[in-house]
């Protein structure tokens, strides 16, 4: 895998991998009241998801890694932060659900370093929410193994797939850009626009305002002599700032077939670092280029790194939805009843300050 790859790809094993390798235990003296026994968790339906039936152990759980992860507190929370919190729940169990279906449909498996991760995950998961705030809520060994098992599989599937996708981005990238010259410039521009308050003026029908033909003539001599200036060695910077253009010029990049004309590509081409562009009439004005960087290979390297980052971003997007159309979803018909609803969010969240999880540590 390339070295950048690895940056843009970063390995996390579901959200519940982030509570699970928290270290040692936090918990505070004092019991949580039960909420539910096992049976009734494990039995109370909460929800469906195409095949899969979703009982309250397993939202409870989902609940409690949005609490932990987000920091939540039960004074802070409005009706609408909360009901919004809920609604995060049922987003995220619907989406790892339905992945996790392509997934299984994928043949994918956990390595035996993928169950080691999880098992140990899963031994610093309950060092933190120990047995009493999980018995309160049901929630059981089993339930608790199943859900890293399956959110590992999810984040394997995931991050494998953007692997293989972004490894293929990269190599077409440097086909289509790795002999490509990039390069850094010095703009230097010399307005021929009226400038108002910093900015260039126009009329009212959105077109700038110019400056007379006889000051434009003296601009253009002006542009002529900073540029023969820097031609016979003096620093760019100090003629931009000689001229008082300063603020009208900056350093841009570019590349070798990315301007309009071919002229233009041809002339970047073959232009060598310090070398001055005879002046030339831009839109604002009368512009002069120094070449300060003709073939910036770190430039290039950065402009594939990001150009994979977002085209993989798009392209994994499309993917995602994808997968996620294979089952459909019904936001309001998949719930059974108003189980989830009446669920005490809030309640939960004190359940968790009590016992030192979040909050006042």
């Amino acid at each position: 895998m390339h070295k950048h790859i690895n940056k843009l790809i970063v390995a996390a094993l579901g959200v519940s991998m982030v509570l699970g390798m928290t270290g040692c235990s936090n918990n505070k003296n004092g019991n949580v009241d039960a909420v539910y026994s096992e049976k009734e968790a494990s039995t109370t339906k909460a929800l469906s998801i195409g095949d899969y039936d979703i009982y309250m152990d397993e939202v409870t759980m989902y609940a409690m890694q949005e609490i932990y992860l987000y920091g939540l507190s039960s004074d802070s929370l409005t009706d609408e932060d909360i009901e919004t919190n809920k609604e995060a729940v049922l987003s995220l169990l619907r989406q790892n659900k339905i992945i996790y279906n392509v997934a299984i449909n994928n043949d994918v498996e956990l390595t035996d370093s993928d169950k080691e991760y999880v098992e140990n995950s899963v031994a610093n998961f309950k060092s933190r929410f120990d047995e009493d705030i999980l018995g309160a809520y049901g929630i059981s060994d089993d339930t608790v193994q199943r859900i890293f098992e399956e959110q590992a599989i999810v984040s394997k599937f995931e991050n494998d797939i953007k692997n293989d996708m972004g490894q293929t981005i990269e190599e077409d990238m440097k086909k289509q850009f790795g002999d490509v010259k990039f390069h850094s410039l010095y703009y230097m521009l010399f307005p021929t626009v009226e400038i108002e308050d910093g900015n260039p003026k126009k009329n009212s029908d959105g077109s700038y305002v110019y400056v007379s033909d006889e000051e434009k003539e003296k601009i253009k001599k002006q542009a002529e002599e900073a540029r023969q200036k820097i031609v016979d060695g003096a620093s760019y910077t100090d003629v931009a700032a000689e001229y008082g253009i300063a603020d009208y010029s900056s350093e841009r990049t570019g590349y070798v077939g990315s301007y309009d004309t071919d002229e233009m590509n041809e002339l970047m081409d073959t232009m060598k670092n310090g070398e001055c562009m005879e002046v030339y009439e831009d839109t604002l004005g009368y512009a002069v280029v120094v070449m300060v960087n003709a073939d910036d290979a770190e430039l290039r390297d950065s402009f594939i790194s990001y150009t994979v980052s977002d085209t993989l971003s798009s392209e994994y997007e499309k993917v995602e939805k994808m997968w996620l159309s294979t089952i459909p979803v019904d936001t309001e018909n998949d719930l059974e009843g108003t189980v989830w609803a009446d669920f005490d969010f809030v309640g939960l969240i004190k359940a968790m300050e009590k016992k030192g999880i979040v909050g006042n540590q």
